[in-house]
């Protein structure tokens, strides 16, 4: 950790780099919940949308709860882009962050009711523990890092500088009230020798696939497919469509007004350097590695570097829109003419999950096409953001979901049936099969003699731990299915994505406690230590949204927003 916070600053240590890391934060920021948008006077069923839930009896607006979503977005992308990734907003994670905003309040406030408080020292300590700002040449905290984040990526956050403090603040009062959750956090010698062997004993699996080719594929009536179809009438349903018109800038039409200069070009160079290593020489593995000279790259990192820089800037347009609409004075129609572009009417309706006809397949389009509200202030989007274009949405309609005829989706259902009632004849034969060998090993029986009997093609793993992985087809799986079992086991049946697997664990060849957990053990009791304190300040936030009498009010929101 220490070592990749290290190579972070010193990449971010420079200005223009600085500059293309906020690109990277802004694009990232795109679609992420802010509360509500700006506008003109609210009327009363608007205002009443204003409560995002309840927290201790107390109504929590949306705007508050948008800030904490922010908050918890802006520490999640910070910390994934240490680690050289972005934070892509998938419909799963954003159901976490959801969680994680709502756990955020409640920790606050509970906090408050236990009268703890943070003092100014306590947060300027904070923020120069924080990692982002920790010089790699001195390990302490440097201004310039801080001055240089606060200039370039908390805009892009919409965090403002004092913002950020009110943040830290709040981390450091979570903390505090969190520490005592995580007080009984004890790590055992049982524990650590347990973790020890998980670790370093070497296991040896015997294994077989169950190929689908044992059962015949079943024949289904009408009759049959009708009753499927009664029993799993929501498999079928027509999801939730939506129609939207949009505005789009094409990145490509700012190409020509962004300059990439010989700093940038330099810079991206020398922090990026791996990508351009030659390919080694195997006669010399311990050589130094070769890198393309940046006139060769050259072309290939200004041509990167102007499609980012052109992306913001077609960001930037698409944001003036944004902040045009923002008066209810101003149509969608009268936006797209001041901005010189054309609306895009003709796009069919389409669900959450459908890739949009015409539209950067890059673009969350559908996602944010689905967040909007059809009402004055909530109707249109902020910018979306793709590869190559940068949209600005209008939602016009919502057409409700509903369950379809069986004939209109007679084919659709009879292939259905037919897998159904295929994998569910596959699920018992495999675990006929399964029993059958269980019973035999209990008999004494050999393995191998067993998948012999039954004519199944018996494989061996090579020796494998979970610091030696399995390096074989289908290894992920096995490994993760045995590697806690003692030897002379049958594993339960292995889903594959196609095949389920059975597994028998021949061997375990434990690891010397002697001489290989005394280095180890520091290590292995932190590790021990944090997870465990982890999972109790987890299961301790859990516990406060029940004891605070969670509400969350921003699905109803959302759907009383569609019925109007």
């Amino acid at each position: 950790m220490a070592m990749m916070i290290s190579k972070f600053n010193k990449i971010i240590h420079n200005k223009t780099v600085w500059l293309v890391f906020a690109i990277f934060i802004s694009i990232a920021f795109v679609g992420v919940y802010t509360g509500s948008k700006t506008g003109g006077q609210k009327t009363q069923q608007q205002q009443m949308k204003e409560v995002a839930g309840r927290l201790f009896g107390e109504d929590v607006t949306r705007a508050e709860f948008g800030q904490s979503y922010r908050n918890v977005y802006a520490q999640a992308s910070i910390e994934m882009m240490m680690y050289g990734r972005q934070l892509r907003l998938t419909d799963e994670i954003a159901e976490v962050l959801h969680k994680m905003a709502w756990q955020r309040l409640a920790t606050i406030k509970k906090a408050e009711q236990m009268g703890l408080t943070v003092s100014a020292d306590e947060v300027r300590q904070a923020i120069k523990e924080y990692p982002v700002f920790t010089n790699p040449q001195t390990g302490q905290f440097d201004k310039t890092f801080y001055d240089q984040f606060a200039a370039r990526i908390l805009p892009q956050m919409n965090i403002s500088p004092k913002g950020f403090e009110i943040m830290m603040h709040e981390n450091v009062l979570m903390r505090k009230a969190s520490a005592m959750a995580s007080q009984s956090a004890l790590v055992t010698e049982e524990e650590i020798k347990q973790a020890f062997h998980l670790y370093n004993d070497k296991v040896t699996v015997e294994y077989a696939l169950i190929p689908h080719a044992l059962v015949e594929e079943p024949a289904v009536t009408d009759e049959e497919a009708k009753v499927y179809f009664e029993t799993n009438k929501e498999q079928f349903r027509i999801p939730e469509n939506v129609i939207a018109h949009y505005i789009q800038f094409a990145v490509a039409d700012y190409t020509n007004s962004v300059a990439v200069t010989e700093e940038m070009i330099t810079s991206f160079y020398d922090q990026n350097k791996q990508r351009y290593m030659k390919p080694g020489n195997p006669d010399q593995p311990g050589a130094e590695p070769e890198y393309k000279p940046i006139e060769e790259v050259k072309p290939e990192i200004t041509a990167a570097l102007t499609e980012d820089l052109a992306r913001r800037q077609a960001f930037d347009a698409a944001d003036t829109v944004v902040a045009m609409l923002a008066d209810e004075t101003v149509t969608f129609e009268k936006a797209a003419e001041t901005a010189g572009k054309t609306i895009v009417k003709n796009t069919p309706a389409f669900a959450q999950t459908d890739a949009v006809r015409g539209v950067d397949p890059t673009a969350p389009f559908a996602r944010a096409a689905f967040e909007l509200e059809k009402d004055p202030t909530h109707y249109y989007s902020d910018p979306v953001v793709g590869r190559n274009f940068v949209y600005v949405i209008a939602l016009e309609k919502r057409l409700p979901s509903f369950l379809p005829a069986f004939d209109v989706k007679k084919d659709e259902v009879m292939e259905a049936a037919k897998l159904d009632a295929y994998e569910k004849a596959y699920n018992e034969k495999a675990e006929s099969l399964h029993a059958e060998i269980a019973k035999a090993l209990a008999e004494g029986k050999p393995f191998a003699d067993q998948l012999t009997a039954l004519n199944l093609e018996l494989k061996t793993t090579a020796p494998f731990s979970a610091t030696m992985p399995l390096e074989e087809q289908y290894g992920r799986e096995i490994a993760s299915a045995t590697l806690q079992d003692e030897a002379g086991t049958l594993a339960d049946l292995i889903p594959t994505e196609s095949d389920y697997i059975i597994a028998y664990v021949s061997s375990r060849e434990p690891g010397n406690e002697a001489t290989e957990l005394p280095p180890m053990r520091e290590e292995l009791t932190e590790s021990l230590r944090q997870d465990k304190q982890q999972r109790l300040i987890a299961a301790w936030q859990d516990s406060l949204l029940e004891e605070a009498g969670f509400e969350d009010l921003t699905k109803e929101n959302s759907e009383e927003g569609e019925e109007s």
